[in-house]
């Protein structure tokens, strides 16, 4: 279930459109201003955009891609679905039409923990975890950051050379990507994520995990049965709209 933060310190406001950036076939990152505007939110939470077509209005909750340190705008990243009513709504915005959201609101966001960290994510449930790395990285967090990320096909990857990038300057942090259903040239990992997380220190970690629905419960029940503790479990179900 999604919940406000803190309901006091919620604003409503519009923000114009500044670019799209395809990232997939049916991914796209659309970037709004925050020019004159003053939104304060934490690297994990989401914005609820406020629509209205000729279905009437509504809202949707789109987790912010962009690290909050980042002022001038933000970042939502969008699985654009051919009946999806809110993700067909941006997918028709040109740059300067405006979209009107309510902010902040969620609780998956980083604690002061300072155990190791292990985020885990599909498809667009990489989104949140674009948002909480470079914050942890301008906070300077010395543990080590395992992040694992898997998608059905090669085509479906996105964000890998930033997540390469942040490897190369950040020796405490590992991008594992991974594909379900790989082409036969493809040389790195293969299958799901949760064939991959034997490898972690279960008594010192902070877990996040944010996709489908399948896939969080599978594995929370997985860190739940290696001792993980509950203070140290957060997630997001992620549904594509």
């Amino acid at each position: 279930m999604l919940t406000t933060n803190n309901p006091s310190a919620m604003i409503t406001f519009s923000a114009p459109l500044l670019r799209s950036i395809p990232l997939t076939h049916d991914v796209t990152q659309f970037d709004f201003s925050l020019e004159g505007q003053s939104v304060e939110y934490k690297a994990g939470q989401f914005f609820m955009l406020q629509l209205e077509d000729a279905q009437g209005k509504a809202s949707r909750a789109y987790s912010v891609s962009s690290a909050p340190s980042e002022k001038l705008f933000f970042s939502l990243c969008v699985k654009i679905l051919p009946d999806g009513r809110a993700s067909q709504f941006l997918a028709n915005f040109k740059p300067g039409d405006s979209a009107k959201f309510m902010a902040p609101f969620g609780h998956f966001f980083m604690t002061d923990s300072k155990k190791d960290v292990a985020m885990i994510a599909t498809g667009t449930g990489l989104a949140p975890f674009m948002s909480m790395l470079p914050t942890l990285f301008e906070q300077g967090f010395e543990g080590k950051i395992d992040l694992y990320f898997g998608v059905r096909h090669e085509a479906d990857l996105f964000y890998v050379d930033e997540l390469r990038a942040f490897e190369a300057a950040h020796p405490n942090f590992r991008a594992h990507v991974t594909l379900s259903q790989p082409p036969d040239s493809w040389t790195r990992l293969k299958g799901r994520v949760t064939d991959y997380l034997n490898e972690l220190d279960y008594s010192n970690i902070q877990v996040y995990i944010c996709g489908n629905g399948d896939m969080v419960k599978g594995v929370k029940d997985f860190m739940q049965e290696k001792g993980v503790t509950k203070e140290d479990l957060h997630w997001e179900q992620f549904t594509a709209l």
